[in-house]
């Protein structure tokens, strides 16, 4: 009787569901989706959460922002239903948050309502959304400025407190005795764009983790002027964050693109932070004890990773044989993955002349079940001039055996 009873309440759920669609998320609360205890991220449910899900290409972080929704819309729901994710991660230009302002805003409003759309529908299929600041491919600035701050301040009274929403902090940050350069440039008024689409600048370049000298960590977490730009460091924008009554979950990344990570006194003062890198070297096996070292004491994620063929620095010839292993590595240390990007040749399958670009076209797919045919290691994998498929199955299954709900 019980059992029937639970039925039919299950089958005019469904019934509702397609009628109303997908639930929306409440606003903010003082609730907190997750807490950090020691190295763990909790669930209310007291279940330990490991991010497991896919960056969004082609989306809030670009110019052409509104240029192919569609494509958005398809990735977000392709990560749900056909690649097991329990997180999305999308990127946003904090540039565009400020730019085509109409008279009275603070804000460009359109921008915010787009990426509101997005995280709504992100959370409707029950995936913590992670967002992302990015510059690359509008101002380029290579670390956070009193830009980034302000951005923060939009987001918090946007998403403060918002279930399983996520703040990036920064992406990739890259700041080094070189950026004096960029900024004497910027004074000319050169503007420097990292934009695929005009300059042919491949998504993900960076290969090794280089040595960072000490006084670029004291610029990462205090901030400090250089090379006559005031830059303001992650601990400020954390207690910013925190000051203002915003509980949600932080990701911070390391200098050197996201190679690195934190150690000793340079790590952050706060609650709920976890530790994000990108560009792990499958090369180098020892190189990955810098993740287990920091994982055994705070919560760490892979916030971007990729691996296909091609002329890319980032591209590794062991990469059929390392890819495995290092999965199995971030498993055993409970770190997160999150995986670039559902387009042909990097996680899905596709004509190897296809090059995975940050950029997005109306000829892109915009049909979820479009983006489910995953790429997979050729025999001959090699790191040419040449272009071909990488780690989509490996990925798929990973997910499959791996990525628990929320």
């Amino acid at each position: 009787m019980r059992a029937n009873l639970v039925k039919l309440i299950g089958a005019a759920f469904i019934v509702v569901l397609s009628v109303i669609g997908p639930i929306i998320p409440a606003t903010a609360s003082a609730f907190s989706s997750f807490t950090v205890e020691g190295n763990q991220v909790l669930l209310p449910d007291g279940r330990r959460f490991v991010p497991e899900g896919i960056s969004v290409y082609g989306g809030l972080e670009d110019t052409d922002y509104m240029e192919n929704t569609a494509n958005l819309d398809a990735q977000i729901i392709a990560s749900a239903l056909y690649w097991h994710a329990n997180t999305v991660r999308l990127q946003v230009s904090e540039t565009n948050l400020f730019e085509h302002l109409k008279p009275g805003q603070a804000y460009n409003t359109q921008f915010l309502s787009e990426l509101i759309r997005e995280v709504k529908l992100a959370r409707s299929y029950n995936l913590a959304v992670v967002i992302n600041d990015q510059t690359e491919f509008t101002s380029n600035l290579p670390a956070p400025t009193k830009v980034t701050a302000k951005f923060w301040q939009v987001m918090g009274q946007t998403f403060g407190n918002w279930p399983y929403v996520i703040f990036d902090l920064f992406n990739e940050p890259r700041l080094t005795t070189a950026n004096v350069n960029h900024v004497n440039l910027q004074k000319k008024g050169i503007r420097l764009l990292l934009h695929i689409n005009q300059l042919n600048i491949p998504r993900h370049r960076h290969k090794t983790q280089h040595a960072t000298p000490t006084s670029m960590w004291n610029y990462w977490k205090y901030g400090g002027k250089l090379g006559g730009i005031s830059y303001v460091g992650m601990q400020t924008l954390v207690n910013e964050i925190r000051s203002a009554g915003y509980n949600n979950l932080v990701w911070v990344e390391g200098l050197s693109w996201g190679q690195s990570l934190p150690t000793g006194q340079y790590l952050l003062n706060g609650t709920n932070i976890v530790y994000s890198f990108h560009h792990v070297n499958l090369n180098r096996q020892s190189y990955w004890r810098f993740i287990g070292n920091l994982a055994a004491i705070r919560p760490v994620v892979d916030g971007e990773w990729s691996q296909y063929q091609s002329p890319w620095e980032e591209c590794y010839s062991s990469a059929p044989r390392n890819a495995p292993k290092y999965l199995n590595y971030l498993k055993l240390h409970n770190v997160g993955l999150i995986a670039w990007s559902l387009q042909a040749g990097s996680l899905l399958k596709g004509r190897i002349s296809i090059t995975p670009a940050n950029n997005n076209s109306p000829g892109d797919p915009i049909h979820p079940y479009q983006l489910k045919t995953p790429s997979s290691f050729s025999k001959n994998y090699q790191c040419n001039n040449h272009y071909g498929e990488g780690a989509g199955s490996l990925i798929k299954r990973y997910f499959i055996a791996n990525s628990q709900p929320l």
